[in-house]
């Protein structure tokens, strides 16, 4: 009879260590870079909790108003939301297929393919595409994210690097 390695109490929680890798993996899931900075950090949990205590406060001062105050109070809070929303999702994002750029009113979306090279000696990675246009990301020295950590920006930018000339 063999006996079994013992398995730890939440076993489901590390995967298997003696399993294959695929070779064919692929990352599909976009990942951000850099990470939310600290500043960034502070000034959208900061914009949120607002949001959620003045909606509360709207929505009950406005519930024994007329219809047309009710509808005013919902297309702000709405709007207010969506900037919301889209501050959160701004950055630079990456994945096997390609990159995306999102700022709060447009996103640039490419492939690896069109990417013909990359330039981070200002301020700011700016990227130079096949079709001779140029795009500035969200990787700067004076960003949100990496703002009075400058190796912060250095990391982002290899990474960004490192992600491009893999694929």
């Amino acid at each position: 009879m063999t006996e079994e390695p013992r398995r730890p109490i939440f076993w489901f929680l590390w995967p298997p260590t003696n399993t294959a890798v695929d070779s064919a993996f692929s990352q599909v899931r976009m990942i951000r870079i850099p990470a939310r900075g600290p500043w960034r950090l502070i000034l959208l949990v900061g914009a949120t909790l607002l949001i959620v205590m003045l909606s509360g406060i709207a929505i009950m001062g406005s519930a024994g108003a007329e219809l047309f105050m009710v509808l005013i109070t919902g297309a702000a809070i709405a709007s207010a939301l969506l900037v919301l929303l889209r501050g959160w999702s701004t950055g630079t994002y990456v994945n096997d297929a390609g990159f995306a750029i999102r700022r709060m009113f447009f996103s640039h979306l490419g492939t690896w393919s069109s990417l013909v090279s990359t330039d981070r000696t200002g301020d700011r990675m700016v990227l130079y595409l096949s079709d001779g246009s140029t795009v500035k990301t969200t990787i700067a020295k004076n960003s949100l994210d990496t703002w009075l950590r400058p190796t912060a920006f250095d990391a982002a930018a290899i990474a960004f690097e490192n992600w491009s000339r893999e694929n």
